[in-house]
């Protein structure tokens, strides 16, 4: 065989495979594009509003938000927490914060622990920016609170009080607010001066 036949040959077997090749190229691929399951989305967005005044030009401070927020979600769960009180289930500790005396069963004793929880935290926010914010001690800002809860304290309520020994403290029922004094309830009237002749 001759090189010139050989070449022929050879270029009609590339022809061939190449044909092939086109061939099986030019069919169209299968693509599946269902899903067995919808597609879901899942957003979550979060939404901070903050009042500021026109004279600040700085944003204030996470902590100062912290405080504000607290304060805020005190003052909404007011009624929640005289509820516990009504019903006894809650008492006014020495560290000025509530305390759990009974749980009772079910939903209504998860939600009394929880709302329980939810208020220390919060008091324990507001004494803690109160004792950076006045130099003092956290013990010294705990006692003070301590003190005006026992004060506000209505009859019946559960109260810990100073106990027998020191550095004790025991349960008892309140007696109700203390009365102000009369200097305090009111101040001092002036009498308007009789103009003599």
């Amino acid at each position: 065989m001759t090189q010139i036949e050989m070449v022929r040959r050879l270029g009609a077997i590339a022809v061939f495979v190449t044909c092939g090749f086109i061939v099986t190229a030019c069919r169209l691929m299968t693509v599946n594009v269902a899903t067995p399951e919808p597609i879901k989305l899942d957003v979550t967005m979060r939404l901070d509003v903050y009042q500021f005044r026109a004279d600040e030009n700085a944003a204030p401070s996470e902590a100062q938000l912290s405080y504000e927020e607290a304060v805020v979600r005190q003052r909404n769960r007011m009624a929640e927490v005289q509820t516990l009180r009504n019903n006894r289930l809650v008492g006014e500790d020495h560290r000025a914060l509530l305390h759990l005396r009974e749980k009772p069963a079910g939903d209504w004793g998860r939600h009394a622990e929880e709302a329980t929880n939810k208020e220390n935290e919060d008091r324990m926010i507001l004494m803690r920016h109160e004792a950076k914010e006045s130099n003092k001690q956290l013990h010294e800002i705990e006692a003070m609170h301590w003190k005006a809860n026992i004060e506000k304290a209505f009859k019946g309520e559960w109260i810990e009080v100073p106990g027998d020994k020191p550095s004790t403290f025991k349960w008892i029922q309140a007696e109700g607010p203390k009365p102000k004094s009369p200097e305090e309830k009111k101040p001092e009237e002036k009498k308007p001066e009789e103009k003599k002749p």
